[in-house]
């Protein structure tokens, strides 16, 4: 039985229809596609995109009205990540990459740019986006970003360049955030629409990483890229706010993916150790081994309960900064220690490319590096306490 088999809220004959949706998928177009995609490390599987898309998963978490599934809630979004994300890290978060984009359009934009955005992002064959924050002297403290945006006739030229940019080159939508008042720090960020294609943006080459390599990174250079005064996000100053709301959903979104990472590692290595016989039996009947599965399912149980938690709080409109830190910190060292363990469990075996576990433990490593680190997450935390 799965961790998290027993519900600790009822569901909706909605929401569990798109979990029901989001298992099969997971299991029978994610799951066997997962060390195909990490061999290839710099492609990523859009067949697997426009796949989900036919089925309404790509766009179940967009607003109805343009053209979305209607499902914004952030706790329907954690139970699908959550299982796309047992199916294979990279693939399960670049299925539902788009859902990012949207977060701040959602947050700053106004309703005709909603229409203009969020629209191509539906249906069956939906363009791809990306979030272009972080850059080579800003990771972290997003405040200290230098890419600037200066007033022009009409709107405004964006100078600078971005680093770590997921889906660069590839998506044909960007919410890019740039300084429209260098002498400030989060006072002076503002958020911009761009499409693919503009005069002088241009892309760098595909980053080698060490996992999730179903979702590209690129850096993205800005010459003078014109954007309309209609394409600013919000008034100017006010982009810092919207990434931080984004951050609050996406950090929880994330702790989400986490824990299905995790979970997709301990049931390898719970079937693992009910079958590897050493020693006249099965390993599993050894307490060393049984003491660690013990160990591996009440952490992911622990961050799973708090993830949810997370999710109520942000959709009650509750102050949520302070528990999402908190969830995408456990959840993430959660499932770090998790398919540590599943590799030991295995043992010579776990440390084979011919197992995933050594793939998932290299593609969790990411959930606490990105959208804050483990020591930006314990900062926040302890602000607030």
């Amino acid at each position: 039985m799965a961790i998290n088999a027993v519900e600790p809220w009822p569901l909706t004959d909605e929401q569990r229809a798109i979990v029901d949706l989001c298992r099969t998928f997971a299991e029978n177009e994610i799951r066997p596609r997962g060390r195909e995609v990490d061999e290839a490390d710099v492609v990523s599987p859009v067949d697997i995109f426009k796949s989900a898309a036919k089925v309404g998963i790509t766009d179940f978490m967009l607003p109805e009205q343009y053209g979305g599934g209607g499902l914004g809630d952030i706790f329907t979004q954690c139970l699908v990540q959550e299982q796309l994300c047992w199916g294979d890290p990279g693939i399960g978060n670049f299925v539902c990459s788009n859902g990012f984009f949207s977060d701040p359009l959602l947050a700053l934009g106004t309703e005709e740019q909603k229409e203009e955005w969020l629209r191509p992002l539906t249906g069956t064959d939906p363009l791809f986006t990306a979030l272009a924050t972080t850059e080579p002297g800003s990771g972290s403290d997003a405040a200290s970003i230098v890419t600037t945006a200066t007033k022009v006739d009409g709107g405004y030229a964006i100078n600078g360049q971005k680093v770590w940019i997921s889906n660069a080159g590839l998506a044909d939508q960007y919410v890019v955030f740039a300084k429209t008042d260098p002498t400030q720090r989060s006072g002076g960020v503002t958020a911009f629409l761009l499409r693919k294609g503009a005069e002088g943006m241009s892309f760098g080459e595909p980053m080698k990483k060490m996992g999730q390599r179903a979702i590209v990174c690129r850096e993205i250079f800005f010459d003078n890229v014109f954007v309309p005064e209609k394409d600013r996000l919000g008034d100017e100053g006010q982009g810092f706010y919207g990434l931080m709301q984004t951050f609050d959903i996406s950090r929880v979104v994330l702790a989400a993916a986490a824990t299905g990472a995790a979970r997709a590692a301990y049931e390898y290595a719970l079937d693992y150790a009910r079958n590897r016989t050493q020693f006249g039996k099965p390993i599993i009947e050894h307490q060393a081994v049984a003491f660690r599965l013990a160990d591996m399912a009440t952490r992911i149980q622990s961050a799973w309960l708090m993830t949810l938690h997370a999710a109520r709080t942000l959709d009650a409109g509750e102050p949520a900064t302070k528990i999402a830190a908190m969830a995408k910190l456990q959840a993430s060292e959660t499932a770090m220690y998790v398919t540590h363990a599943a590799v030991q469990t295995l043992g010579g075996w776990g440390y084979s490319r011919e197992y995933p576990v050594e793939q998932w433990m290299r593609d969790v490593k990411l959930e606490e590096i990105e959208e804050g680190t483990s020591d930006i997450m314990r900062l926040i935390i302890s602000r607030q306490i």
